[in-house]
């Protein structure tokens, strides 16, 4: 179990309720199955909001069309660059813990609770690494195209999403000979 995680959780506990997992989503998980559309499209997004740009200001256009092209270039650089460093951020803030009568995940200020015997559905997807998302519940469609992009505050729009375990590493464990291995 992650300490720093764990204290976090202290203070949240009801009485007689005991931690059995916590941790933080894996900070090196980069990409998502999603950017495979998401990050050609912003390379097109982005490549053609600036060329528009730089063609406004290298052509002497009226000033208007210079600032129209503005919001267009910002959103194109945070669909290139930006979310990643949204997305990483807002990991190195997350906290998930199972405990024998609730899920909690702190982000940042925020702390979202369920009990687990009013789960309906647990979703689980783990990829080759072993490094995988779970779902607490039937995700929404339209918020779950948006989350773990770095892009998830548009899902928000559809209504709130289930809670999620979004890259979780494989557990730790130790066999009779010490040694350690994963699983799930």
């Amino acid at each position: 179990m992650n300490s720093e995680s764990e204290q976090l959780f202290q203070k949240e506990l009801q009485k007689d309720e005991k931690i059995l997992w916590c941790g933080q989503p894996e900070l090196s998980m980069l990409f998502t199955k999603r950017d495979a559309f998401l990050i050609p499209f912003s390379v097109m997004w982005g490549g053609f909001a600036i060329f528009w740009e730089a063609s406004v200001i290298r052509g002497g256009a009226p000033f208007f069309f210079a600032l129209w092209g503005i919001p267009f270039v910002v959103i194109g650089l945070y669909l290139i660059f930006g979310r990643f460093f949204y997305k990483n951020e807002k990991k190195k803030h997350t906290h998930y813990a199972v405990t024998d009568k609730r899920l909690l995940i702190i982000s940042k200020d925020n702390l979202q609770e369920v009990y687990i015997n009013t789960i309906p559905a647990i979703n689980k997807t783990i990829g080759a690494n072993g490094i995988g998302t779970i779902q607490f519940g039937n995700p929404n469609v339209y918020s779950t195209m948006y989350a773990n992009t770095g892009m998830d505050f548009f899902g928000s729009y559809y209504g709130k999403d289930v809670p999620s375990f979004y890259n979780t590493p494989p557990k730790k464990t130790h066999n009779k000979n010490n040694t350690a291995q994963s699983t799930r």
